[in-house]
């Protein structure tokens, strides 16, 4: 039976703390914002699809015990763009949105802040 394949690739570059080792296996865990996707006919009825992704914010490699935290070099202003495409928002009337409603949501992240302590 044929079936459809399916994969991601992911890009990105972070900043880390300390050199890796080479020739040494790492977990990985972290968040990934989706931007794309390539389909391609098998030409049997199924496809391949390509999921294109970058990882966002904090990331960290695992070996053992020990956690390397690492940062992604984007800034903060293209993940917030990342974040809003991937949302399926347009770019410019979000922060529209954003813009127009400031003062509600500086009240809301106060509120927020208040809450977590």
């Amino acid at each position: 039976m044929n079936e459809s394949t399916f994969w991601i690739k992911i890009t990105g570059k972070a900043n880390i703390p300390v050199p890796l080792e080479i020739d040494t296996d790492y977990g990985f865990a972290g968040n990934i914002s989706v931007y794309g996707i390539t389909t391609g006919s098998k030409q049997d009825g199924t496809y391949n699809q390509t999921f294109s992704a970058k990882f966002t914010d904090e990331i960290q490699l695992i070996k053992g015990d020990q956690v390397i935290k690492a940062k992604d070099k984007t800034s903060k202003s293209q993940t917030l763009r990342k974040a809003i495409f991937a949302k399926g928002y347009e770019y410019e009337p979000f922060m529209n949105h954003i813009m127009r409603n400031l003062d509600e949501l500086a009240l809301s992240y106060e509120v927020n802040q208040m809450n977590e302590v």
